[in-house]
């Protein structure tokens, strides 16, 4: 391990050389922008998630490897004796070794996303007698100086990002309607360029896609450097640097840039006001529902 890796998960690692030595089994809370959680046992991070990046069932359902119907079933019968995993892999639904690599990828890129998005606290929570282990982790887990060496190599990466203005909280957008000949065959670059509207950031596109944040920024910051993208408003003139921009719906299409009336002119509730005492139930979104902080949870409802 060279000099800057254990310094790329700053308290992080701190905590989890600690957990190495001691063979902790809890969870390590981060507080920061957002924070995230890591589900630590025998002194091995096992699973990691953070509302910036997209968690293993958003990479599962949005890229469509997994249909949410065979997710659903799969869920309802393994979910609760903890076999989640199992069940995928014994319908045929995704292989092992595919599965795995599904949830090593969503663990480094959590750690990853929790890490740029900057750490203020991290606090150990021990393991209990009732708690419920992660339904997708990575077994038996990954030591600390593993996860320092491949957070330290994206952590190079996002410092010559940000040479390029960009961070998480950029918006890019193209400085003219892509030509198919920039569209290109690479599906990524393809999918990225087409969302890349100037309403999303490179965390919503990743969720819209069912992409690892790691993976679209380094396609954005590809195409920044060819000058296929750029920053639109979101970056100041001076240098780059980004700014804040307004919370915006990620997965709004174009028809919301349109000028919109303010609430109660249509009279359209007066007109169509309820006269009975039914009501409309929304479909209910997928979700670990063993694990509090899900990212999914965080995501953008879809395109």
């Amino acid at each position: 391990m060279t000099a800057g890796e254990p310094e790329a998960l700053g308290e992080i690692g701190r905590f989890l050389l600690r957990f190495s030595r001691e063979g902790f089994s809890g969870v390590l809370r981060v507080e920061g922008g957002p924070g995230g959680a890591l589900w630590v046992r025998d002194g091995l991070v096992m699973a990691a998630t953070t509302p910036a990046a997209p968690g293993p069932e958003s990479l599962l359902l949005r890229s469509g490897r997994v249909s949410e119907k065979d997710w659903t079933d799969a869920y309802a019968t393994g979910a609760p004796a903890g076999r989640l995993a199992a069940e995928l892999a014994g319908r045929g639904v995704i292989g092992e070794a595919a599965l795995e690599a599904v949830c090593l990828a969503a663990l480094f890129d959590a750690v990853f996303a929790i890490v740029l998005s900057g750490v203020e606290s991290c606090a150990a929570e021990p393991a209990g007698p009732g708690d419920r282990l992660p339904l997708l982790p990575v077994l038996p887990g990954i030591g600390h100086d593993r996860l320092a060496r491949e957070t330290a190599r994206r952590m190079e990466h996002a410092e010559r990002w940000r040479r390029l203005g960009l961070s998480m909280r950029v918006r890019p957008v193209p400085p003219v309607v892509p030509a198919p000949t920039l569209l290109g065959a690479d599906r990524i670059r393809r999918a990225v360029l087409e969302r890349a509207t100037g309403r999303r950031t490179p965390r919503d596109i990743a969720f819209v896609l069912g992409k690892g944040l790691f993976a679209v920024m380094s396609e954005i910051a590809r195409m920044l450097e060819e000058k296929v993208l750029d920053l639109g408003e979101t970056a100041s003139a001076a240098g780059g640097a980004p700014v804040p921009a307004p919370e915006e719906d990620a997965g709004e299409s174009a028809a919301a840039r349109l000028p919109r009336r303010r609430p109660g002119t249509s009279k359209i509730n007066e007109v169509l006001a309820p006269t009975g005492g039914g009501q409309v139930l929304a479909r209910p979104l997928l979700a670990l529902r063993s694990l509090p902080q899900e990212a999914e949870e965080a995501g953008p409802a879809g395109e």
